[in-house]
């Protein structure tokens, strides 16, 4: 036997190569593309005009990033995709006057040009955004931009995790208030009112309470900076509860900026909950405020109207105020309030609807709002011209030119806050999703139209359809019809639709007289089996078998979960249903194989379709939320754990592996990063080494088992959650369920799963090219503008994918010969370390083309048959086969070229 440094002297001395560890960079030839959809928006949770141009105004996303137009809304492009949060509570825009400090760094700009170039410079962003749902995502601190947002700079507070307000001083760009909230789910200390005068150098805390109440809003007077006004908070969120309120909330006020502060307390309630702040532009001695209070007997959390919470008003700066109404509605959610900025007198108050008021709060009228979504929580009001709104709620970005009278709904942001996604075996296959608030829809992976007349722009919202409405979570096809599509909202009310029909049932067990009651989750679990396209599984408390589609049901388990009496019967926001099961899935190896987990933290198992359960649950899970069970596609006895600690105020990743049915358990988190949980996790469907996992900032991947993770954004994904993933099992795309950027595919991700120890050794590997045949793509040749939403499409032809161990000067030389073996196409693709990608068009070359028709006819495409695909870099070659089967039109005969832009009665 050979001792083992003895053995690595060998191995040293071998002339071996050493190992090739993957990285991320290795993954960056393939590309992620957003199929959208738009149609729906997603949560806003702040806008911001810039200042003196209404043109240009920042939306900020509760888990959607930053977004900005230039152009009053025509176009909006993404500005904090790569940031290391997608959750935004607050932003503010500010211009960079003349005598600004920072001036000095910027040796470009003339001193004669710095009024003009200082316009909408400095940019501020608090993340995290602070409204308490049980689905908010978290941020990490505050970030500043000094160039109109192209790019970022951390600047502290990492552990507020939310910050939904900010107020930057009207005299300096560099003097910052930001409202820390602090963690939804625990204590911490970083929370108040803190502030910088040094542009986020440092950040000093100005207003403390304790480690229970943070700041929810803070205001500066435009006149008297000096005299800023906060909004204090206490909440807490268990995963059974809901509390929003203490008696060390309300309203303070500074008269030194931020040295001394006091508590306001005549007129308003001893005890609050969330408030919302507004100080008159036009009279800042004006002030308005949101406050929800139970003082007096609480009332139901989503009544409209308060015992002594509602609407206050102060016309002397806060000395005294007067409830001039008691409308608050959900204030936990909501508590948001607007002054006209030339009238004081005119006061928006937004909640399920926008209410406004002509009389200083005393009486609201509902907006004329019935076309759009509802639960508003941004607005910001044009100071040149009051009549132009832009707002934001649960649906999206909406703006009017009229105060309120009509509305345009700004749609072309695909933010949708996807929770569970589902796909079928179409060709193009269909894709369906479930949304925070905003029901569920299906639409399609590609597009055989391309719009506008702009190439490679396929999906449009137009392709997507609802298929149900309220919250929607999970989805499901049924294998066998085409046109039977499920879908579900909130507590486990599936939805069976029929396409072709149009027939909607609702499918849910009910109790029946005697039995105990049932408790279904917030986002309850249902599947189609894969063993039995009739039969559907349902996670509540216990679980059950639907058959015949759902028509009959019965119980099959005893309730699985901890059963806490203290935990079951709770209050809250009406989404805190606990002791649930809240995933479900079955073996796709062995039929009725099921394994459940719980959000009390408990893993269960049964082998026989619920005759006999066992509970499997290790150590490790320690009462956690069991977000994800992934049974293995190869091993029966095996499967794989996503746990989510971060509604017990612990965010780090947890991924569980058992090999043996749950007998034991390894953890395989690795070297996930600490701060971002597991949401999801899901084998590879040919390499049961090769996991993927989606975490709070984005999808990770792992070629060992989980002891080595890498990031797959490869570029191209945005920072933001990813809750579910889905592989296909024919064109072997990686689709991603984000919640806020909608749905992304990596198209043809067969080489992750090939990713092996010897491939990676390999000088040069060519994967298996998946079969491919040509798609006719006709124009659409209306003219849509630039308000308009398309995705792109997948590139058209063969995607030919190669491993290079290292990096080759030059390019990699690329052969396509047919059933004869003459040479029909060459092409050159890149030679980059790690996978490369060249695209096939599926056409010989031009001269081929010209010696069979005379003269270039266009686009030509290579008859069905079989290929010979030979790619050589440095020196070395591989060589494989292509498909190309029969074209979808029945035909090999060559189509004609594709004519763009151009109408057919021109």
């Amino acid at each position: 036997m050979v001792a083992l440094p003895v053995l690595l002297s060998l191995l040293a001395h071998s002339g071996d190569p050493k190992p090739r560890v993957l990285s991320a960079d290795d993954l960056k030839a393939l590309s992620w593309r957003s199929v959208g959809p738009a149609n729906m928006g997603g949560r806003v949770s702040d806008v911001c005009f810039a200042p003196g141009n209404a043109k240009t105004f920042f939306v900020a996303f509760g888990c959607s990033g930053l977004w900005k137009t230039t152009n009053r809304g025509t176009t909006f492009s993404p500005v904090f995709d790569h940031e290391s949060t997608s959750s935004i509570g607050s932003v503010v825009v500010a211009d960079a006057p003349a005598n600004w400090r920072g001036w000095a760094d910027d040796k470009e700009v003339k001193a004669d040009q710095r009024a003009e170039k200082g316009r909408g410079k400095i940019v501020w962003v608090g993340t995290g955004e602070g409204n308490g749902r049980n689905s908010s995502s978290w941020g990490d601190g505050v970030y500043r931009s000094t160039d109109g947002g192209a790019s970022w700079k951390k600047t502290g507070l990492e552990d507020s995790r939310d910050i939904p307000r900010l107020a930057v001083d009207p005299r300096d760009p560099d003097t910052c208030y930001a409202a820390a909230l602090g963690h939804l789910w625990g204590p911490n200390k970083t929370r108040g009112i803190y502030k910088t005068t040094d542009g986020g150098k440092t950040w000093n805390p100005s207003l403390q309470i304790d480690e229970n109440t943070g700041a929810i809003d803070v205001a500066i007077d435009p006149k008297d900076p000096d005299t800023v006004y906060a909004a204090m908070y206490q909440r807490r969120r268990t995963a059974w509860s809901f509390q929003s309120g203490g008696a060390e909330g309300g309203i303070y006020r500074t008269r030194d900026g931020g040295k001394k502060w006091e508590k306001l307390s005549k007129g308003l309630p001893g005890q609050s909950g969330r408030i919302g702040l507004a100080i008159s532009p036009s009279n800042p001695k004006v002030l308005m405020a949101a406050v929800e209070s139970d003082e007096g007997g609480g009332r139901n959390i989503d009544d409209n109207r308060s015992r002594r919470g509602g609407i206050f008003r102060s016309e002397n700066g806060g000395d005294t105020w007067t409830r001039v109404n008691a409308q608050i509605p959900r204030a936990f959610y909501f508590a948001k309030v607007r002054i006209d900025p030339k009238n004081d007198q005119r006061v928006y108050l937004l909640g399920w609807d926008i209410w406004r008021s002509e009389d200083g709060g005393r009486t609201f009228l509902a907006g004329q709002t019935d076309k759009l979504h509802v639960d508003w929580h941004a607005m910001t009001i044009d100071p040149e011209d009051p009549d132009h709104l832009v707002v934001g709620s649960d649906g999206g970005l909406y703006q009017s030119n009229d105060r309120g009278a009509t509305w345009d709904f700004l749609n072309t942001m695909a933010v949708g806050q996807f929770y569970n996604i589902a796909v079928d075996m179409s060709d193009p296959y269909r894709i369906s999703g479930g949304l925070q608030d905003n029901g569920s829809w299906m639409g399609p992976s590609s597009s055989l139209i391309e719009t506008g007349g702009t190439p490679n722009t396929g999906i449009t919202n137009g392709d997507w359809k609802v298929i149900g409405g309220g919250d929607g979570f999970h989805v499901g096809f049924d294998p066998t019809d085409p046109n039977i599509v499920y879908s579900e909202s909130q507590g486990a009310f599936v939805g069976r639709i029929n396409l072709a029909t149009g027939e909607y049932r609702t499918i849910r067990p009910d109790v029946k007289e005697g039995q105990s009651g049932l408790r279904f989750n917030w986002n309850s679990p249902f599947f189609v089996s894969p063993h039995d396209p009739k039969v559907l599984y349902l996670g509540g408390n216990h679980v059950f078998k639907l058959t015949n589609k759902g028509e009959d049901f019965a119980k099959i388990s005893p309730d699985l979960t901890t059963r806490d009496p203290n935990k079951m019967d709770t209050t809250g926001s009406n989404a805190e249903t606990y002791c649930t099961v809240v995933s479900l899935a079955e073996s796709p190896v062995q039929k009725g194989l099921l394994w459940a987990g719980t959000d009390d933290g408990l893993i269960q198992v049964t082998s026989d379709d619920g005759a006999h359960w066992q509970n499997v649950t290790p150590k490790a899970v320690s009462g956690r939320y069991i977000a994800k069970i992934e049974p293995s596609h190869r091993d029966r006895q095996a499967a794989y754990v996503a746990v989510d600690g971060h509604r017990s105020d612990d965010y780090d990743p947890c991924v569980l592996m058992t090999l043996d049915g749950g007998k034991s358990w390894k953890e395989i988190t690795g070297d996930l990063p600490k701060g971002a949980s597991v949401r999801v996790v899901r084998e590879d469907l040919h390499n049961s080494s090769v996991l993927y996992a989606g975490t709070e900032t984005g999808i990770y991947m792992t070629a060992d088992r989980g002891q080595h993770w890498i990031r797959l954004d490869t570029g191209s994904l945005p920072t933001v959650g990813v809750h579910d993933i889905v592989q296909h099992p024919r064109d072997m795309d990686l689709i991603v369920a984000t919640h806020g950027r909608s749905i992304w595919i990596l198209d043809d991700a067969a080489a992750l799963g090939e990713l092996t120890s010897a491939t990676v050794a390999k000088d040069l590997h060519l994967f298996p090219i998946l079969a491919t045949r040509p798609r006719l793509r006709g124009g659409l040749d209306g003219m849509w503008g630039d308000r308009f939403f398309g995705a792109a499409n997948p590139p058209l032809g063969a995607k030919i994918t190669y491993w290079v161990r290292d990096k080759q000067d030059g390019s990699a030389s690329i052969k396509i010969e047919d059933a004869k073996g003459e040479t029909i196409a060459t092409l050159t693709g890149p030679a980059n370390s790690g996978l490369n990608r060249a695209i096939w068009d599926l056409q010989p070359e031009a001269k081929r083309r010209l010696q069979n028709h005379g003269e270039d006819p266009g686009t030509v495409w290579v008859p069905s048959g079989t290929y010979k695909v030979t790619v050589t870099v440095g020196g070395k070659s591989e060589s494989t086969n292509l498909v190309v089967p029969p074209y979808h039109l029945g035909s090999d005969v060559p189509l004609p070229p594709v004519s763009r832009g151009k109408r057919d009665d021109d």
